[in-house]
């Protein structure tokens, strides 16, 4: 495993707050091996998004040898013996490495109910819907401003070997499909718990898997894709896989935003984690370019890929003699958007990763859903260019003069307005709402900033709206953002017709003061029901605010040790990434990111509206 100067691999997984003292044999094994490699990054870290030693301890030494041996630290742990990776992750958990499964799960006796793809109550994907609206109507939802002070925990689910519960489930006429940090694909009973099916993926699925229906082969389809950027098709019947296909064959390309499905065409966008791999000192970058595909459902059959930017040239040497490739970077970390009515797919992109910088970073990017052509590129942000490498150095070789890392992370949203006039709305981490023109090239309607934004500020996940309104969470923490300007973490209604803000609701102050790794702040996608917005928040609050208002109406703290139905120990920590999930009577919710120094936890709970 090679030595990393400000890289952020390691912060991905090994990030919070101590609470178990390394045995002395695990430290004889572990502590020369951490080091050697980990402890010029964590030993005195210039950047909050990488913990301090005093921060790596709370991960179980499953999750820590799952991540070096297929996970995320895949590149650190090819490096290292089955030995070594056990002793660095006994010592840096303090606990003893477990090679035997823990999970228990209970076997449905009642047979799956028919997956009817019509159902009200029914969430189907990332968004709830290919505009990515994020919202479910009172038809599909009895959670409401009357309602909301009766939901009680009915049950949880613990994520093996996981430290970020960040697998938003589907919910389809009762059954609750989700992946999983181990790269387990189940199939749940809403409302107990109980397994219809399991299915093994090659490595993690972190993001939310779509149900679709194919007359060609009659059978109703889930479909996901796991962070190893393989795209796959299982049989939401039984959980039999029909095919699965690579996407980008770049070895460090990624699958963050989930796969959204319209006709027989699957939308797979590609990310990256070669912004972190750059932190290491002899790491020529960089290659990777953002990109998209489309597979046909039926088949498998790749019908179109397209890179958003020219082939990444060789434009010089770097003070380490390493060659310096560009362009490269903008990935694709959202989900799509897809607009039946313009034959588009939208996706916004992020920064690149050196110089010269791209027409296509920081962007929101609309793709013919025929041909993969690029219709029309807004950019919001340009010439904004970097690494992890930054935050260790500012001159450190692969940090490309340091631009804001602004990028357009939350999946953009496709509406139509009470006037009949349609628009693309997009977030920045920058904490400014665009408004686009979907018939004008992406012309910019209106702009509205929020908040002071930043590296981890802004629009970071995911929006929702209703109606003309739009509800955008904003985080704010303070990552590269300009300290002069007026931080607002929290809940920001505007009205899209004229960009106009209509309430701000500042995110409540629940951390105790001094409390490490708590933060008030709303990082995670928001999401609607009925009447209501429900927003995580950093502290592992779960927050209802009143849509008209923006009255607090209900909260709920998630940080607290659960039992499980599956058995596998569980705890709450700080909501980020993904955002509730409304059918019926229940609300499902992810608790538990342990990246960017924020709360560790694995826990998926289910709430339910008391009768």
């Amino acid at each position: 495993m090679k030595k990393f100067a400000g890289v952020r691999l390691l912060s991905f997984l090994l990030i919070i707050s101590s609470g178990f003292a390394p045995q002395a044999l695990k430290a004889q094994e572990g502590e020369p091996l951490y080091q050697q490699y980990c402890a010029s990054c964590h030993a005195a870290p210039t950047d909050q998004r990488t913990p301090a030693r005093s921060a790596l301890a709370t991960f179980t030494a499953n999750s820590i040898y799952h991540a070096l041996n297929e996970g995320l630290m895949r590149v650190q742990g090819q490096s290292l013996d089955e030995s070594q990776k056990i002793a660095v992750a006994e010592y840096l958990s303090g606990r003893d490495y477990n090679s035997e499964r823990l999970e228990v799960l209970s076997q449905c006796s009642a047979p799956m109910p028919a997956r009817d793809l019509s159902m009200a109550a029914n969430w189907n994907g990332w968004g709830n819907g290919l505009e990515n609206s994020r919202a479910q109507s009172s038809a599909g939802s009895n959670i409401s401003t009357q309602t909301v002070s009766h939901l009680e925990l009915s049950w949880v689910f613990g994520f093996e070997e996981g430290s970020n519960a960040r697998a938003q489930p589907s919910i389809i006429n009762g059954v609750m499909y989700m992946g999983s940090t181990s790269g387990r694909v189940y199939a749940l009973d809403l409302a107990s718990g109980c397994a219809h099916w399991t299915f093994l993926a090659t490595s993690e699925v972190r993001g939310a898997l779509s149900v679709v229906h194919s007359p060609v082969l009659d059978k109703t389809l889930l479909v996901g894709a796991d962070i190893s950027n393989r795209v796959f098709v299982l049989d939401a019947t039984t959980g039999e896989r029909l095919w699965h296909a690579d996407v980008d064959p770049f070895p460090l390309a990624r699958s963050t935003g989930s796969p959204i499905v319209s006709g027989n065409k699957i939308f797979v966008p590609v990310s990256s984690i070669e912004v972190a791999v750059a932190g290491n000192l002899e790491y020529e970058c960089c290659q990777f370019r953002g990109n998209m595909a489309a597979f046909d459902l039926n088949t498998g059959e790749k019908l179109w890929h397209t890179y958003i930017m020219d082939e990444p040239q060789l434009v010089g040497i770097n003070s380490a003699e390493r060659r310096v490739y560009a362009p490269s970077g903008a990935p694709i970390w959202d989900t799509p958007t897809v607009d039946v009515k313009r034959n588009r797919v939208y996706a916004g992109t992020g920064q690149n990763y050196t110089r010269p910088a791209s027409a296509t970073s920081d962007s929101i990017i609309a793709f013919d859903i025929d041909t993969g052509v690029m219709d029309w590129v807004q950019q919001t942000t340009s010439d904004d260019a970097f690494t992890m490498a930054c935050s260790m150095a500012a001159d450190h070789p692969n940090c490309p003069d340091a631009g804001p890392d602004l990028d357009i992370g939350a999946s953009v949203m496709a509406v139509t307005l009470s006037t009949g006039k349609d628009i693309v709305v997009a977030g920045s981490k920058g904490a400014i709402l665009y408004a686009l023109d979907p018939d004008n090239g992406g012309a910019i309607l209106w702009q509205t900033r929020l908040g002071r934004g930043g590296a981890l500020g802004g629009v970071h996940w995911g929006m929702t709206y209703v109606g003309d309104v739009a509800f955008v969470p904003i985080s704010d923490r303070f990552s590269g953002a300009d300290g002069a300007m007026e931080a607002k973490p929290g809940l920001h209604a505007v009205d899209m017709k004229t960009g106009e803000q209509l309430w701000y609701s500042q995110a409540p102050v629940r951390c105790e003061e001094g409390a490490r790794a708590c933060m008030d702040s709303y990082s995670a996608a928001a999401s609607a029901s009925a009447d209501i917005v429900v927003a995580g928040a950093l502290n592992g609050f779960l927050f209802a605010h009143d849509q008209r208002t923006g009255e607090l109406l209900w909260e709920h703290d998630t940080v607290q040790e659960f039992q499980t139905v599956n058995g596998v120990v569980a705890k709450g920590g700080a909501i980020d990434s993904v955002g509730p999930v409304f059918s019926g009577d229940y609300m499902i919710v992810n608790s538990g990111y342990a990246t960017f120094g924020q709360l560790p936890g694995n826990a998926l709970l289910v709430f339910k509206l008391s009768p």
